[in-house]
């Protein structure tokens, strides 16, 4: 493989899925501006991409997208905005940045703008994983006691991914299946942009989803494998505010653990967090 393949800062660009109001929030703030320690929940993911040292990073934005625009002027002055005019799923939205797939090089990660917890470390092996592997797609997924809400990944007897099925279309057996997907996905860029206009909206929510382009790749005898990761963790999402409280409890519980491994004691003080993710008495 040509050296250049390999450098993530020349070959691969990241699509940032920011674009949602988050109905069951219950507030019109976009729910990527919603706060984890006074920091908002867009910005833990951002970290985590930038430390990926992407060739691009492209935010698409939709529900009062000039505050989030205006977040990332003012913090990820490098990062692209993108505008999706209409909410239609998942794959109408990373199709609203098809004018910009010339900058993106030979990969393409496309990240939701709504789980904090992901890590740089997992985004690098992922991509990694991409490279090594033989397949034109590749998945975060993650066993999970209970998958409801979450689609469920469908494999061959090999392993290979087949499709992914959400809860809402899900048979009785499919939704038995523990492995979710995070709907984190990097593809070969040329091959998600030329199989986006196959996607179509005959489903319960009639939305474009970007998990049926899996089926799609695997039909005409494309591979897609899943990246299992450990930690579900990292890949849960937040769609209202009791799951908002739970993920800023985890959080606050990572930064207070911090000292500890390093063989401090934070002993009587008071930990709060700063912005970025630091601690402060």
């Amino acid at each position: 493989m040509e050296p250049s393949l390999i450098d993530p800062k020349k070959n691969l660009s990241v699509i940032l899925l920011a674009a949602g109001k988050g109905k069951r929030m219950k507030s019109e703030i976009p729910k990527v501006l919603h706060q984890i320690c006074f920091k908002p929940i867009i910005y833990y993911i951002l970290k985590s991409v930038e430390k990926l040292n992407p060739k691009n990073v492209f935010v698409i934005v939709g529900h009062k997208g000039s505050l989030v625009e205006k977040y990332l002027n003012d913090n990820f002055p490098s990062f692209k905005v993108v505008y999706q005019e209409k909410q239609l799923g998942t794959a109408h939205a990373v199709k609203a940045a098809v004018k910009h797939v010339r900058e993106m090089g030979s990969f393409c990660m496309v990240i939701p703008g709504d789980i904090p917890l992901i890590t740089s470390d997992t985004l690098e092996r992922v991509f990694k994983f991409k490279l090594s592997s033989e397949s034109r797609a590749v998945l975060i997924t993650a066993e999970v006691k209970n998958p409801y809400g979450y689609g469920r990944i469908i494999k061959d007897p090999e392993g290979n991914v087949l499709r992914i099925v959400e809860e809402i279309d899900a048979f009785s057996d499919e939704k038995k299946i523990n492995e979710i997907n995070s709907s984190i996905y990097c593809f070969d860029t040329s091959l998600l942009f030329s199989y986006l206009d196959r996607i179509d909206s005959k489903n319960s929510q009639n939305e474009f989803y970007l998990t049926d382009i899996i089926e799609e790749l695997v039909g005409d005898g494309h591979r897609a494998l899943a990246f299992k990761i450990a930690d579900a963790l990292e890949i849960e999402g937040i769609n209202d505010m009791a799951q908002l409280a739970n993920l800023e409890k985890i959080v606050r519980k990572r930064i207070s653990e911090k000292p500890a491994h390093s063989g401090v004691s934070v002993g009587a003080y008071t930990t709060t967090c700063n912005y970025d993710g630091s601690q402060k008495k």
